[in-house]
């Protein structure tokens, strides 16, 4: 009789022990699906605003769009032609989306020298682009790069002994943002 009790008591105790440890599992099984289904959600949401979003060609072509519409403007200030226009992309508003800076000088009509340059700054929301700031120097420059949030310049001098076409004095310059206009 002993024998049989001690049996039912290992018996029951089990049984209470299986029932707790599938509850156990159950409450983690529980717990990581609503981690899952939480993550799945965020995915989702990014994949929603990234599929609203416009691509970066899209952007750019849109900055271009503007800034041709604009040029007539430039020239005007100039009294030249357009000799050159080239769209660079990069993070320098700190949203994350890569934004527009379209590098480009001026030359007089029938000539090769360059007379206005400047860069057109344009911040792209996901959404649509617009322009946020202009840079106009009155020193010659060439566009570097936009690294770490930062557009860099080259600001471009002539020593002595430079033939008109290289100046070889090339100084970096990361451009601080402010209203409308970079310096």
């Amino acid at each position: 009789m002993k024998k049989i009790i001690g049996f039912l008591c290992l018996t029951v105790i089990l049984t209470a022990c299986n029932k707790s440890e599938r509850k156990g599992n159950k409450n983690d099984e529980l717990k990581e699906g609503k981690h899952l289904s939480q993550e799945q959600k965020t995915h989702s949401e990014e994949a929603k605003s990234s599929e609203n979003r416009i691509s970066k060609d899209e952007a750019v072509k849109l900055a271009m769009k503007q800034f041709d519409d604009y040029l007539p403007n430039i020239l005007k200030t100039y009294d030249g032609v357009i000799d050159l226009q080239v769209p660079n992309t990069g993070d320098f508003t700190g949203d994350g989306i890569e934004d527009i800076a379209i590098y480009w000088n001026i030359a007089p009509e029938g000539g090769n020298a360059i007379i206005g340059q400047g860069l057109s700054l344009y911040k792209n929301d996901g959404k649509t682009v617009k322009v946020i700031a202009g840079y106009e120097p009155d020193y010659l420059f060439a566009f570097d790069t936009i690294k770490n949030g930062k557009i860099i310049v080259e600001r471009l001098e002539y020593a002595e002994e430079d033939g008109r076409c290289c100046p070889s004095i090339k100084t970096k310059h990361a451009l601080t943002i402010k209203g409308n206009k970079a310096y």
